[in-house]
């Protein structure tokens, strides 16, 4: 919350309530009454909905794990399995790699909503640094998931993205050589690869949690926007629901313009039948 608290329990057991576990007042704080800018609008929901796919992520990575064996020779088999014979298996799956491209898709709105509405300038330059930072992140984890089934499009997949790294110079060959490990293929490199996988999810979770920090505090919890008007009382939950984004009129109003232009195209088109009397 920003300021005092405005939150008045009214009921008895709404007193009791607030001074044993406050939950009624920090809702009340950060839901309803904290202040919040004029131009508020649903593109800024994408940030929660970004946690809300790292969560599934972790949850759905943490059961596949269970079942899958970084194992040269059993790896691609483990996956088999945990799609054939895993309860579910296939379920979680296709949660998991599906969910992956769902969420770079999230990502990419919520960059564009960031370059839009200048969310990258003062005062909040640490956050979009740390906005970067997750997304590399998110790009290196992917990677080495997309290389865990070690068939053939993932063990060539890994070699070109490996390779890659021997044009950087000076560094570049050693960071490839760290990669891979002493053999090109061989169960060190596959672990190595599993582990990373793994970890940096959860190195994912911290960033995000330092850069909500940064984010809640009050110099800088104001988005920035067209306009910085702060209404007392305007809470979030009010200004996402009725607010206005101009983008998301500017797309309406396309589609509407192409579907009626396309109507008029067809309905000019349509050849017209006009009856005549027959003459016997």
């Amino acid at each position: 919350m920003s300021g005092p608290s405005t939150y008045n329990p009214k009921s008895g057991f709404e007193k009791w309530i607030d001074q044993r576990l406050p939950l009624p007042r920090l809702l009340h704080d950060t839901v309803h009454t904290f202040p919040t800018p004029r131009n508020l609008n649903i593109w800024y929901t994408f940030g929660g909905i970004l946690t809300f796919c790292l969560i599934v992520q972790i949850l759905t990575g943490v059961v596949l794990a269970m079942h899958y064996v970084a194992n040269a020779n059993l790896a691609f088999d483990s996956v088999e399995s945990i799609m054939r014979d895993v309860n579910y298996g296939w379920l979680m799956r296709y949660i998991h790699s599906n969910g992956a491209s769902m969420f770079f898709l999230a990502v990419y709105i919520h960059m564009f909503r960031g370059l839009y509405y200048g969310s990258y300038k003062s005062p909040r330059e640490l956050i979009w640094i740390l906005g970067v930072l997750i997304y590399l992140l998110m790009m290196a984890t992917a990677f080495f998931g997309y290389v865990l089934p070690w068939g053939q499009m993932s063990f060539w997949g890994a070699t070109v993205i490996t390779n890659l790294f021997t044009a950087i110079p000076v560094v570049g060959t050693h960071v490839a050589t760290w990669l891979w490990g002493d053999f090109a293929v061989g169960d060190a490199t596959l672990n190595r690869f599993f582990s990373l996988h793994y970890l940096l999810p959860f190195i994912i979770a911290g960033v995000v949690v330092l850069a909500y920090l940064g984010a809640a505090y009050p110099r800088q919890q104001q988005p920035a926007g067209h306009r910085r008007e702060v209404a007392a009382g305007h809470g979030a939950l009010p200004s996402l629901l009725h607010g206005k984004g101009r983008l998301l009129s500017l797309l309406v109003r396309a589609v509407l313009l192409g579907v009626s232009s396309s109507m008029r195209r067809t309905s000019s088109a349509t050849p017209t039948i006009t009856s005549r009397p027959i003459r016997w």
